[in-house]
């Protein structure tokens, strides 16, 4: 029945039950004869030993079968595994014995929320407002419960009730109001809070939902003097952020990014808010420049220095304007701080890769690891820094170990653990299991351009599978129409098809669109040879020599070429 609570969660279970139940309760249990294995209890939490804790509640329970407290803590620490079957009949014995206690309601309705059973919480606010029909926040919380479970009619009538019992106020009415934008009437939102706007509200929601109103029915002006005018009335920072997105929709980008500095300046806005908006940001989903980004990144550091994540958004931002160093210092502060952070040594270990120290990478890798056992992202990165480093033995044995435990992942990352093993197993001259890996990683991702491109490139090279290299070039330069690696694979299978014209047109929008490497010229070489430019073709022959130190091209045959001015097979 115990089920195993990871290290993680250890701090919180022992402040739920330390604060809640041995101190928050010190008058309740008082001098009562089991206070002293209570103690007990909370010190076999303190050593991690839960199945000890939870077998000294079930000895105390044995002889004190009436003691709420008792069953309560027990059901905390359930509730803190996740084993909501065993927490949620514990919270109800406890509550059966002591009905007035709202620590135990509002614990046994956090227990069926957090189990995706919202409906069966309303019967247990139902009996609180029995026993406490004055407690107003209890009618707020089913109406909020009758909402989620799909029962909104019924919601607007404890509205009503509660109208009728505490009269109306700020609160109640936004509530009500953000029930009829979920419902799609918005209009009706919009005349419940108006009154409360000309009556110049304290309350933040009041503004941010008719903002919301007014942006969903493109009336961006009007929801800027909103806004404007609650962050006068409120002083709530929050406010900020919502007149970002007011800012951006009306195509005010510096008046926008200057919301979010204030919100990310100030102390009023917590984390987790900031945190929301630059993964916004990072997701590419604003008009913002990298440099702004950047600005933001640094406030959240100077704000928040003891939050891995505030180092890695920075990072984040640092890498993609080129200044690797900084930006690998950044990710290093990060894994300091947080090693559980696989996102963080995911990034360290790309960026030392990006700046050729490779061993930095492997070591970092296998150092994460020892953190993150059999993690598949961490596996699948240090394989792929072993293949960087021409271990195909080490790699394999990864990118292997990043697979097999990749059955709890979602399909992208399956699809990157098969791309990475069909570029091994390519690189190991294993072209049959090569072609499985990059099938399967196309089948569980069919977005996943890099899989097509290196599938169609090797099928290209080996003369094989022509039209389905064709086939998968051709989508991932529709998927990624930019890429000018992409069109240089297009154009050189369609060299191998002998469609010599087009070739010859894909391949320069690669070299335009480009800095080439010695690949890209002896393929433009070739194609100008075969399409009857020959002197031109010598001269991108050349260049592909000149820069052929570090490639992986074959420098004898491109020399045959440049000797003969002829293509050679």
């Amino acid at each position: 029945m115990y089920k195993k609570i990871a290290c993680i969660g250890v701090l919180v279970i022992l402040g739920l039950f330390c604060s809640v139940d041995i101190y928050a309760q010190q008058e309740q249990i008082g001098d009562k004869p089991y206070k002293q294995l209570l103690v007990e209890v909370e010190g076999k939490l303190r050593t991690g030993d839960f199945p000890g804790a939870i077998e000294k509640l079930d000895t105390i329970l044995a002889q004190y079968p009436d003691a709420a407290e008792v069953h309560y803590a027990k059901a905390l620490l359930f509730g803190q595994a996740r084993n909501f079957d065993v927490a949620i009949p514990l919270t109800e014995k406890a509550l059966e014995l002591e009905p007035k206690n709202m620590l135990y309601i509002n614990y046994l309705v956090e227990l069926h929320k957090s189990k995706g059973d919202v409906a069966a919480a309303i019967p247990v606010i139902d009996r609180a407002i029995g026993v406490y029909p004055d407690n107003a926040s209890l009618y707020r919380e089913k109406m909020l419960l009758l909402h989620a479970s799909k029962q909104s009619d019924d919601a607007l009538k404890v509205y009503d009730d509660a109208v009728a019992r505490f009269g109306s106020s700020d609160t109640l009415d936004v509530m009500k109001a953000e029930m009829l934008v979920d419902l799609d009437r918005k209009q009706e939102a919009e005349k419940i809070l108006l009154p409360r706007v000309q009556n110049n509200s304290s309350l933040r929601q009041v503004y941010s939902t008719l903002g919301f109103i007014y942006m969903d029915k493109n009336s961006t002006k009007q929801a800027i003097q909103i806004l404007e005018k609650g962050l006068k009335n409120t002083n709530d920072h929050l406010l900020y952020l919502d007149l970002a997105d007011a800012y951006t929709t009306g195509k005010k980008d510096r008046q926008a990014f200057e919301s979010l500095r204030k919100a990310f300046e100030s102390t009023e806005v917590n984390y987790m808010d900031k945190h929301r908006v630059m993964f916004t940001l990072l997701s590419g989903k604003s008009a913002l420049t990298l440099e702004q980004i950047q600005e933001l990144a640094n406030i959240l550091v100077l704000k928040h220095p003891r939050i891995a994540d505030s180092h890695v958004a920075k990072g984040d931002v640092l890498w993609r304007r080129g200044n690797l160093q900084e930006a690998r210092s950044l990710f290093l502060t990060a894994v300091g701080i947080n090693r559980a952070h696989v996102d963080a040594w995911r990034m360290l270990m790309n960026v030392e890769m990006a700046l050729n120290e490779v061993d930095q990478a492997v070591d970092h890798g296998m150092e994460a690891l020892e953190a993150n056992p059999n993690n598949p992202m961490l596996l699948y990165f240090t394989g792929l820094a072993y293949m960087v480093k021409d271990d195909g033995e080490n790699a394999r044995k990864l990118m292997e170990a990043a697979l097999d435990n990749s059955g709890e992942e979602n399909t992208y990352l399956q699809s990157l653990i098969y791309a990475g093993l069909g570029d091994l197993y390519h690189k190991l001259g294993m072209a049959e299991v090569s072609d499985v890996a990059y099938e399967e990683a196309i089948k569980l991702d069919s977005t996943n351009v890099t899989a097509m491109n290196n599938y169609a490139y090797y099928l290209a090279e080996r003369n094989d599978k022509l039209e389905l290299a064709e086939k998968l070039s051709r989508q991932s330069n529709e998927l990624e129409p930019g890429s000018s690696t992409f069109q240089d694979t297009y154009a050189w299978v369609l060299f191998k098809q002998e469609n010599y014209k087009e070739a010859l047109l894909w391949m320069e929008k690669a070299v335009r669109g480009s800095s080439p490497s010695a690949v890209l010229y002896e393929h433009y070489g070739d194609i100008l040879f075969k399409s009857g430019n020959s002197k031109e073709a010598l001269r991108q022959w050349e260049k592909a020599l000149a820069m052929s130190e570090g490639s992986d091209i074959d420098v004898e045959k491109l020399k045959s070429k440049i000797a003969t001015k002829s293509y050679v097979e």
